[in-house]
Parts: structure tokens; sequence; C-alpha cells
């Protein structure tokens, strides 16, 4: 005999129903929500490479170049005979020379000396400290012309001097020099010009 099934009992049944399916339902939703909301997990960012540690170059010390020695100066070597030929030459023209210092002529002395050697030591420089020597300082005398330095300087010097040997130091320039008292003194450095010797400056 089949049983009829009240109201009362519909409603107990299906809430029965519901306290089952609840439970179910909910972990459900939980489950469902974490799977949903769950944040996505930071990205790292990618590792860097560590820096590498910068070499320091140290430039080397420039080398220092020591200078090489210079050669000395080669002797300018003449023949015998045209060292000969110019000593002769050279002993004449001081000859002359100690002629002309000897009459004072200053005019005259002019003509042997070179163009350098005017302007040089006919500079009121030079002559001011020409004027300093000693010997001229204690006569009081002070030169101011080219003609001062001939009348006090060169004719109490030069009246005798002698050539004693020559040097070369090229085929145009030669020094003069003088034995004085067996010793090897300059007495002229002496320079050709248009065929003709003249003094030059030292």
């Amino acid at each position: 005999m089949r049983k009829i099934l009240t109201v009362e009992d519909e409603n107990y049944r299906m809430v029965a129903q519901m306290k089952i399916l609840f439970p179910i339902a909910a972990s459900s939703i939980i489950l469902c929500s974490c799977m949903i909301f769950t944040p996505p997990a930071p990205e790292q960012p990618p590792e860097e490479p560590p820096e590498q540690p910068v070499e320091v170059i140290e430039e080397a010390e420039s080398e220092q170049i020591e200078p090489e020695p210079q050669p000395e100066a080669e002797e300018f070597v003449v023949t015998e005979e045209v060292y000969s030929k110019t000593f002769d030459e050279i002993e004449a023209f001081i000859r002359n020379l100690n002629e002309i210092i000897r009459n004072e002529d200053y005019d005259t002395w002019l003509t042997y000396l070179s163009k350098n050697y005017i302007e040089s030591t006919g500079d009121p420089e030079y002559l001011k400290q020409q004027s300093e020597q000693p010997l001229l300082k204690k006569n009081n005398v002070h030169l101011s012309s080219l003609r001062d330095y001939f009348t006090y300087v060169v004719v109490p010097s030069r009246t005798q001097a002698q050539l004693g040997e020559i040097e070369f130091i090229d085929e145009s320039q030669v020094r003069a020099f003088a034995m004085i008292r067996n010793t090897k003194a300059l007495l002229y450095l002496l320079v050709r010009e248009n065929d003709n010797w003249k003094i030059e400056v030292w």
C-alpha cells in the first residue's frame, strides 16, 4: 500500500536535501573564490648581471730618451801649402797693421776692419763696458766712440804684435796667435772678405 506524502513530509525532505547540498555548494563557492581572486604572484625582475670590475690601465711612463752626445766639431784641415801661403798673407797683414797703429792712423785702420767689427765695437753699450776696465777706469777714461777705442785701447796694446801661429776655422776664417813668453795668445780673429783679410769680432 503506497504511502501518501503530506505537505509536511515534502517540506521535511526538501530541508534535508538542502542541509546536504549547502556544505557542498559553500565549498564550491569558496574554492571558486580562491581560484578567481587569488592575485598573481608578482613578477620578479630579471636579475642584472653583476657589474664587472673596471680594470684601470695606467699609462706607462714615457721613456726618457737621453740625447745622443754631439760629435765634436772636426778640425778644419788644410794642406801645408795652403797653410804656408795663408800664414805669409796674415803675417804681412799684421806687419802693415802694426805700422798703421803705431802711426795712430785711425782712418786707414778702419779699412782693416770687417763691417761687423765696426758695428759691434762702436756700439755705445760695448764702449761703456770697456770703460769699466781697470786701467781705463784708473785713468778716468770714458770711451764714447770707435775712435776713442782705437786711441785708448788699440794703440797702447797692439803696436808690437807678432804672429806666431794660425789656426783655420774654415776656408775663410782664421785665428791668429801671438807667442807671449812661450804662451800662445789669441791676437786676432780674421775673416776673408773680397780676397782681403779683415779683423773680425771674437
